[in-house]
C-alpha cells in the first residue's frame, strides 16, 4: 500500500475549480483501487499555504501509475491545468494508521 499527500494550489477558480476537477477524477481513481481518505482546507490560510491537502491511498505504485496513465485522466489534463496552478506530491510506502 502507498499513501500520497498532495498539496494542491488552485488557480483563480479556487476551491470550486478544484472540486469540479476532483468530481471527474475520483471515480477513475476508485476504479484503480485508490481512495481519497481526506481533502482538507483551512479558512484562514496564508497565500503560501496550499488551497487543499489530500490524503490518498493506492494498493501499490503500479495501481497509482495505472491511474495516472489512464486515458480518461490524460484527457482531463487541460481541465487540471485550468484549475491547479501547482501540486506537490509526497509518496510513501511506510506509514501508520491510528485508531481514535
Amino acid at each position: 500500500m502507498i499513501q500520497i499527500i498532495a498539496l494542491l494550489y488552485a488557480n483563480e477558480h479556487g476551491l470550486k475549480g478544484l472540486q469540479s476537477f476532483e468530481a471527474k477524477v475520483i471515480p477513475i481513481l476508485k476504479e484503480h483501487g485508490g481512495r481519497l481518505i481526506s481533502a482538507s482546507s483551512h479558512s484562514q490560510r496564508s497565500k503560501h499555504d496550499p488551497d487543499e491537502i489530500h490524503v490518498i491511498q493506492f494498493p501499490s505504485m503500479a495501481a497509482f501509475h495505472a491511474y495516472k496513465t489512464d486515458i480518461r485522466v490524460l484527457e482531463l489534463q487541460l481541465l487540471k491545468a485550468n484549475t491547479i496552478s501547482n501540486m506537490e506530491l509526497h509518496i510513501t510506502d511506510q506509514f501508520h494508521e491510528y485508531d481514535n
